[in-house]
């Protein structure tokens, strides 16, 4: 079974906000059934609770009126702490605190989904506050709500229990994530971005759900997994969030008789043009009696702050960022004279092949030349018609559209091939139509074009009795063929290959057929959601 997708594109660097939640009335709302029904998971929220409210609240709940709803928030012990509320399962967590001290912290829920009362069978079910274990949840398995909506800020049986605070950052696993992870995701108060794999952090590709609250408008949250779970915001409101980092009072600076060093260094990576450097390494090094030596690493996060606390005196700074100029940096320099400690990183100068502008100017003005060929082609054609490709690669400056077609054939001659030069988006898109056929083609995207390769080969949009015979889907893409909303879909004796993440994508499409082709070297061969998809005769190799 595959759980994974291609969510919308998600740029950390430009998150700067989240949600500010009353304690009256305000909460979010998604109308879907979010926690997963059986199994593993881990949830994690950042949370800055206020203060000045005392009563219990809600973070997150899941609504089951059979019996089994999942909520967790905080019990009020008194005007300035709170102790850990979760359903009955949780109970043991009851007299964990929960902070009510206007500060962030990252809260992670690890549910084993172990079931049984066997003295055989343990349950490793555990709670972590700030990315350290604070309980191990001993039990017979965990019950689960099934088909409600899920609730953030709220309780979800309409009772209140509002949450008075700010929320960032909600993320949901279909696995139990390691204490190395857990710990990577906390990154010394920093965080990273779940949707790239970094530090000990590997379960990007595990992702049910990931709300950013980096809209900072609209009236709406989107679920950055690709699963589809966007919500409605009801009250609260948009706040900027320059830093989760705890403010640092002062620095302590010299130790006497010592070389001069700071013991606590905090501060902000940017471009020369101000931007935030997101995962700018920064490495602290040192040596003991001149025999032991010790180095720290840690990552810029999104924001491009970094934080070091309780530094032992150190040899050298150095600051790094993949297409930036290293810089390296000893206790004496001015720069460590007051905090923050900010850095500018300089990009690399790299040689640049000389290009021939009128090569150039030609294989662009022949790339549009072959998108209006073709483009004219399929536009034009009627139905029950058969369209053939000319033999030979053909690389095209658009993606190639076939939009509210009835009955129409799409093939090439012996070695026919549509190649795109942009990487960043699909090379054929099929819209809204009706027995097509697509067959004897090679698709793919130039490998020669730099950067990411973040888009699909063939893309088939609210479609049906659609048939890709004989093609080969390649290029380096992110997918090899994503269809969506599509009624009957037959892939038979294709070459898909070398897709840098799924070899097909699924959603709400019913009756797929993937038969007697060949899937070599792709990340993943299939993700599924809401779709029917039958496999037989096929050749898969990773």
């Amino acid at each position: 079974m595959f759980f994974y997708a291609c969510g919308p594109d998600y740029d950390s660097s430009l998150d700067l906000t989240g949600l500010q939640f009353d304690g009256v009335d305000d909460y979010v709302l998604i109308e879907e059934n979010v926690l997963p029904d059986s199994g593993d998971y881990t949830i994690s929220i950042w949370v800055k609770a206020d203060s000045n409210n005392s009563s219990a609240r809600t973070l997150i709940s899941q609504s089951d009126t059979s019996g089994n709803p999942f909520f967790f928030g905080s019990n009020a012990v008194s005007d300035t702490s709170g102790t850990i509320k979760m359903n009955e399962d949780w109970s043991t967590l009851s007299d964990t605190p929960f902070y009510l001290d206007d500060r962030w912290h990252l809260y992670t829920i690890i549910n084993d989904g172990t079931i049984g009362d066997s003295s055989e069978i343990i349950d490793t079910s555990s709670f972590f506050i700030d990315g350290e274990k604070s309980s191990l949840v001993m039990g017979i398995g965990k019950g689960y709500p099934l088909v409600e909506r899920f609730l953030i800020g709220t309780m979800w049986d309409s009772s209140g229990e509002f949450f008075s605070g700010t929320i960032d950052d909600i993320v949901i696993w279909d696995r139990k994530l390691s204490e190395d992870e857990i710990k990577s995701l906390y990154n010394s108060g920093l965080g990273i971005d779940p949707t790239i794999d970094t530090l000990n952090y590997k379960s990007s590709e595990n992702l049910i759900a990931f709300w950013p609250f980096s809209e900072g408008l609209d009236s709406s949250i989107t679920d950055f997994s690709g699963n589809g779970f966007d919500g409605q915001i009801l009250g609260a409101s948009w706040v900027n969030i320059e830093s989760k980092l705890n403010p640092i009072v002062e620095i302590l600076a010299v130790e006497e008789e010592q070389d001069v060093y700071q013991k606590e260094l905090w501060g902000k990576i940017t471009d020369k043009n101000g931007k935030s450097l997101y995962q700018a390494n920064i490495v602290l090094t040192g040596s003991h009696n001149e025999e032991f030596k010790w180095e720290t690493n840690i990552l810029t996060n999104r924001r491009g702050d970094y934080e070091i606390n309780d530094c032992q005196p150190w040899d050298k700074f150095t600051v790094s960022l993949e297409g930036y100029e290293t810089q390296n940096f000893f206790p004496e320099d001015s720069v460590f004279l007051k905090s923050p400690v900010d850095f500018t990183l300089i990009k690399k100068i790299e040689d640049v092949p000389s290009i021939d502008s009128s090569m150039y100017a030609e294989i662009a003005k022949e790339a549009e030349e072959n998108y209006e060929m073709i483009q004219y082609m399929i536009n034009s054609a009627k139905q029950n018609q058969v369209i053939s490709i000319p033999e030979g690669i053909h690389i095209v400056s658009k993606p190639i559209i076939v939009n509210k077609k009835v009955n129409i054939t799409i093939q090439g001659i012996l070695s026919s091939g549509i190649v795109l030069i942009d990487s960043h988006q699909p090379v054929f898109i099929i819209n809204n139509s009706s027995n097509i056929v697509l067959q004897h083609l090679v698709l793919g995207h130039d490998i020669s074009t730099k950067g990411n390769h973040d888009s699909e080969i063939v893309r088939i949009n609210n479609g049906n009795n659609i048939y890709v015979n004989s093609c080969e889907i390649s290029g380096d893409a992110a997918i090899g063929l994503k269809a969506v909303g599509v009624k009957s879909l037959t892939i038979s004796s294709c070459f898909v290959h070398d897709n840098s993440w799924f070899a097909f994508s699924f959603q709400k499409c019913d009756n797929v057929t993937i038969e007697n082709s060949q899937l070599i070297d792709n990340k993943e061969v299939l993700y599924q959601r809401s779709s029917n998809v039958v496999l037989h005769s096929n050749i898969v190799k990773d």
